[in-house]
């Protein structure tokens, strides 16, 4: 299982790089993953809006999930939950913690809060994103994800520099949450994004 699993990431991995350029066209790489039809900017479950200076100079890592998932995914999530927890203070302020909601026939607002409490308590670290069936088609599309495979989350960990732009897909299960949290220390140091350390 952890063979499909790692191999599974690697496809991600893969099909991300390939619509990286296409996403950058429109906007960052974040921008086109969170982007929504809707005049108003995408709200959290909480019904607070993800404003633009909420991402501006950040770093993001994004996750999926539905009401209904797994155990690798409640699971991963809990661990992203205690990572943000557990980041230094000095990094702390500067990394977002994003999660998108996948299953929009079978969660609204309200079951994915229930979820979110259950899991990680009364003031989770981790922003989750409701989608509508637009969102959730478009975020499949980017990653390449097989629509029969919905409402299943990807079984992925996106993380973007300051500017949006992807920065590593990370794939499998269990989470490597000391890779990861090297990895934002050191993505932390390119404050200009990859592109001009």
């Amino acid at each position: 299982m952890r063979a499909n699993a790692f191999i599974a990431g690697l496809c991600l991995l893969a099909a991300w790089a390939g619509t990286a350029s296409l996403a950058r066209a429109a906007g960052s790489d974040l921008d086109t993953l969170l982007a929504t039809s809707k005049a108003a900017p995408r709200a959290d479950i909480d019904g607070r809006p993800l404003l633009p200076e909420t991402l501006r100079d950040r770093l993001a890592v994004v996750s999926f999930v539905s009401a209904d998932c797994t155990i690798l995914c409640v699971t991963r999530t809990m661990d992203l939950d205690a990572l943000a927890r557990g980041l230094p203070a000095s990094l702390r302020g500067r990394v977002v913690f994003l999660t998108i909601g996948m299953d929009p026939a079978g969660d609204d607002a309200g079951r994915l809060r229930s979820l979110v409490r259950q899991l990680l308590g009364p003031a989770p670290q981790i922003r989750v994103l409701p989608s509508d069936a637009g969102e959730v088609k478009a975020v499949a599309e980017i990653l390449r994800y097989p629509a029969a495979a919905l409402p299943d989350p990807p079984p992925s960990v996106l993380l973007f520099d300051r500017r949006g732009r992807t920065a590593m897909v990370y794939g499998g299960d269990p989470l490597d949450a000391p890779r990861l949290q090297r990895d934002l220390v050191a993505l932390d140091s390119f404050t200009e994004g990859l592109d001009r350390p």
